[in-house]
C-alpha cells in the first residue's frame, strides 16, 4: 500500500507542476532510516526459513528496529508538520496494535475473507511471522487490518502513514498549482 501511495503522490505532484528535482530546496533529513526500516521487515519472512529459532524469539527486534527508524527520521523532519503528525500517528496505531497482539498485526475476519484460500489458510495457521488472524483474544483489533483493498488489506495506521507519505512528496516536488491554503503547515 505504502508503495502506491508514493507512485501516486508523484503523479499527483507532476499533475499540479510539481518535480522531484526540488528535493534539494526542503531540508529533509535522514532519509535512509525508514528505507532502511521497510528492508527490516521485508527481511523478516525470508528470515524465518533460515534462522534456527522460531520467530516468536526473534521477530519483535526487526519490528521495534523498523519502526524507531521511521520514528527518528520523523522526529528530524517534524519542520514537515503534515508528514510528521500524520505518518507519526499512523506509526504509533501500527506500533501499538502489533505490540498489544504479541509483535503480529491482527487481520480482521472480514479483510481476511478477501485472501485466496492460499493465503487464508497460512493466515490461520500462523505461518505469516508478523500477521495473525484476529479473534476473541486479539486486542485492540480497531487498529488492525480491517480495511480490505484490491490486493490486501489495510490498517487505520496505513492509511495514516499513506496520507504522511503524501505530503513528504508533495511537500519535496513543491507543486505550483495548489491553493495557498494547501501550502500552509
Amino acid at each position: 500500500m505504502l508503495a502506491v501511495a508514493v507512485l501516486l503522490s508523484i503523479l499527483f505532484g507532476w499533475m499540479m507542476g510539481g518535480k522531484l528535482r526540488r528535493l534539494e530546496r526542503i531540508q529533509l533529513f535522514w532519509l535512509p532510516l525508514p528505507i532502511g526500516g521497510l528492508l527490516l521487515e521485508w527481511a523478516i519472512q525470508p528470515l524465518t526459513g533460515i534462522l534456527p529459532w522460531p520467530p516468536e524469539t526473534w521477530v519483535w527486534f526487526p519490528v521495534w528496529c523498523s519502526y524507531l527508524c521511521l520514528l527518528l527520521f520523523l522526529l528530524k523532519n517534524s519542520h514537515l508538520r503534515r508528514t510528521a503528525v500524520l505518518a507519526g500517528s499512523g506509526t504509533l496505531c501500527n506500533l501499538a496494535v502489533i505490540t498489544a497482539n504479541g509483535m503480529r498485526m491482527p487481520v480482521s475476519q472480514k479483510a481476511a475473507a478477501f485472501l485466496s484460500a492460499e493465503g487464508l489458510s497460512q493466515l490461520a495457521a500462523g505461518e505469516i511471522p508478523t500477521y495473525m488472524l484476529a479473534n476473541d483474544k486479539t486486542r485492540l483489533l480497531f487498529l488492525g487490518d480491517i480495511l480490505p483493498l484490491p490486493g490486501g488489506f489495510a490498517s487505520i495506521g496505513d492509511l495514516l502513514l499513506a496520507a504522511g507519505i503524501f505530503f513528504c512528496i508533495m511537500a519535496i516536488m513543491s507543486p505550483v498549482h495548489l491553493p495557498k491554503w494547501w501550502k500552509r503547515g
